[in-house]
């Protein structure tokens, strides 16, 4: 018996997905699932995009939804350009950092009710649907309410995320009573439903956004988060706005390379790259010690800017583009030493912009 020849790279793995007038990729079949649907039905990319995100917000409640921020990059047909949209959410206006410090934190709390910022993802969504969609934030819901409502079974990994966070859930009652199940975790391959979660995705829908940013969603969030010492007021929530971006870019190895200015890190993975361009990567090995330690030196380099640099855009002392320098990034790969590991490297030495004379 004979047949066609198979590379040992692709003989136990999965084939390759055709599509010849799209596609979409999610991390959660079922969301995935939701994309296509959309894309089947007329919608286009950005249709697909946040119903899939909504959806995500159901299957994966750990990892996404409206309550956090959303980052995207695109492509303007129309106008032939790359843009970005920052949909972050900014602090509560009640933190008080010195009574953070009197408290012995070092820094925000990374979980609780004091960690929660503005959620901007919603805004985001709206926005993208807005204007470059072919259908409004109530429509592109509805597949998300169908899933919270209906109920999916609960895949293995996204059990194992469930389980371990049961202690934080059984802490709060009300997150005990929407994410619990008797108490416990849903189990792998579990059927689980989430009303809780379709009824706030449909005051969304029938409501708009405005219900969450300093509307009755808004001021009921703010209520909860007051009670366990939250920063957030409802006037943070009615004060949010997305931001439109232009993209950072730079060239590695005849391609040019795009990701978002601050607040997120997207600076960091050009500033990487940029700093690896000089290093041949091939010869070392994929995922050698060799290669391994040039990329985990570039990274650590990379992060230290991030920490020191980095933060609110109405708050940096540096523009981006400055960490982007081609000379200044030579001089950050200089430091990088192929026989040892650096231990906490410094931040870059960068004008600030009180060090700097516009004319």
């Amino acid at each position: 018996m004979t047949g066609p020849v198979t590379s040992p790279a692709t003989a136990s793995g999965r084939s390759t997905v055709y599509a010849p007038r799209g596609a979409a990729s999610t991390s959660h079949p079922l969301a995935t699932g939701v994309a296509i649907g959309i894309l089947e039905a007329g919608g286009n990319a950005i249709d697909a995009a946040v119903a899939a995100a909504a959806a995500l917000n159901v299957v994966e409640p750990h990892m996404t939804g409206m309550g956090g921020d959303m980052f995207a990059l695109l492509w303007d047909a129309n106008d032939r350009r790359l843009v970005g949209i920052d949909a972050t959410g900014k602090s509560g206006s009640k933190i008080d950092v010195q009574q953070l410090i009197a408290e012995g934190a070092g820094s925000v709390p990374e979980d609780g009710a004091r960690s929660v910022t503005v959620p901007g993802a919603l805004s985001g969504w709206d926005a993208l649907l807005e204007k470059y969609g072919t259908t409004a934030i109530d429509q592109a819901l509805q597949p998300a309410i169908r899933l919270a409502n209906e109920g999916f079974p609960v895949s293995p990994i996204i059990a194992r995320d469930w389980a371990a966070a049961v202690d934080g859930l059984r802490s709060n009652s009300c997150a005990a009573a929407t994410f619990l199940v008797d108490g416990e975790a849903p189990r792998a391959g579990q059927w689980f439903r989430n009303p809780d979660l379709a009824g706030t995705f449909k005051r969304v829908a029938e409501n708009g956004v405005e219900t969450l940013y300093g509307g009755g969603l808004g001021e009921q969030i703010v209520a909860g988060l007051d009670e366990l010492g939250g920063f957030l007021t409802v006037e943070d929530l009615r004060s949010h706005r997305y931001r439109w971006v232009e993209p950072l870019s730079m060239e590695y190895k005849g391609y040019t390379l795009h990701e978002l200015p601050p607040a997120g890190q997207g600076v960091a993975a050009l500033q990487m790259l940029k700093m690896l361009e000089g290093h041949d990567l091939q010869a070392m090995g994929h995922n050698s010690v060799h290669y391994l330690h040039t990329l985990i030196e570039a990274k650590k380099l990379a992060y230290a800017d991030i920490a020191r640099y980095i933060a609110d855009p109405d708050h940096m002392d540096v523009r981006p583009e400055s960490l982007l320098d081609v000379g200044y990034l030579a001089r950050r790969a200089q430091l990088i030493d192929p026989a040892a590991a650096a231990n906490h490297p410094d931040a870059g030495r960068l004008a600030t912009a009180s060090e700097t004379i516009y004319l």
